[in-house]
């Protein structure tokens, strides 16, 4: 495996074992990623930190998420 690898893979460990922490570090970089690129990106910003939040199993869902996907739900 190369450096990079075990890096990473030591990154996504931390991150399993500290997931509020990570939420945490995770929203802030969001944001920011957010105002640096003037709102231009933010669905696949949106995306991104959401596979990387299954990755290591943290991401409690964030109230706008929870309202698109109650709008998506079948009626019945």
């Amino acid at each position: 495996m190369s450096r990079i690898g075990e890096w990473l893979k030591k990154a996504e460990n931390l991150a399993r074992g500290h997931s509020k922490q990570a939420d945490q570090l995770l929203d802030k970089a969001e944001r920011y990623t957010k105002e640096r690129t003037g709102h231009k990106y933010d669905e696949q910003i949106d995306k991104g930190t959401d596979a990387v939040q299954r990755r290591y199993g943290g991401g409690e869902q964030r109230p706008d998420q929870q309202q698109e996907q109650e709008r998506r739900r079948p009626e019945g």
